[in-house]
């Protein structure tokens, strides 16, 4: 717990808000459009989409993160429905509502304990999806971590900080026990978490067979196509 109460407040320095992704989002909108961010971290997303005016939404597990959040809405004055939350939750949290656009990007999908838990949340996503509406997801190209036994990612060195982030992958089993080592000035803080690794065939499946018409997978979120040996992320937009 300590781990990521310190995690959170250095989380924009790590996770700060790439126009290139708000992008990615906003070209899967039309104005006057209800999204939902699950796992929202400090709401960094969730908060300019809603200034471009969409009416959102905003879902994290952590109430550090969602603390955080809402002090960023209430400094700028937007409204946002921000819910402290676990995503398998969502069937019951928005109940009465339906979102054009739900997005789950930042590695999040794959901390859900295995293939079912996945399987179970996307069917939840679709559920909560307007006709014709679309899910964007991001995780890590596990495609390329497994085919070239990846043990780390590039570490992660904060923009005008002091901040640095060390990320370690360790193949166990049919989990990755994924490694951070957050360096700040308060000293250091590691933290190691079991993630499933998502491949990209298993996951096109289970999101054909869940009913979403169209797949789509990009290598980035510029819209270039999705290299299984190359990539760094995969990220899918998925339409009802």
């Amino acid at each position: 717990m300590e781990f990521y109460e310190q995690f959170s407040c250095y989380y924009d320095y790590i996770f700060p808000l790439k126009n290139v992704k708000l992008n990615f989002m906003e070209k899967c909108l039309k104005q006057g459009d209800e999204v939902l961010d699950l796992a929202t971290g400090t709401g960094n997303y969730a908060i300019e989409l809603a200034k471009l005016g969409y009416n959102v939404s905003a879902l994290d597990l952590s109430s550090k993160m969602i603390e955080l959040a809402k002090d960023k809405n209430y400094e700028q004055n937007i409204n946002i429905d921000f819910k402290v939350g676990d995503m398998k939750d969502i069937d019951q949290l928005y109940s009465e509502k339906k979102f054009d656009l739900i997005t789950c990007i930042g590695n999040s999908l794959v901390h859900l304990d295995n293939e079912e838990e996945i399987a179970e949340v996307l069917a939840k996503i679709h559920q909560l999806l307007n006709d014709g509406g679309k899910l964007i997801l991001q995780i890590v190209n596990y495609d390329r971590i497994i085919a070239k036994n990846i043990e780390f990612l590039p570490t992660i060195n904060a923009k005008d900080s002091v901040v640095t982030l060390l990320r370690d992958y360790d193949l166990e089993g049919d989990k990755v026990n994924f490694k951070t080592k957050l360096r700040t000035p308060r000293g250091e803080f590691v933290n190691s978490v079991l993630l499933y690794p998502l491949q990209s065939q298993v996951l096109f499946n289970l999101l054909k067979k869940l009913g979403y018409n169209k797949v789509k997978f990009y290598g980035d979120f510029e819209f270039n196509k999705y290299q299984a040996l190359e990539s760094f992320p995969l990220v899918v937009l998925a339409e009802k």
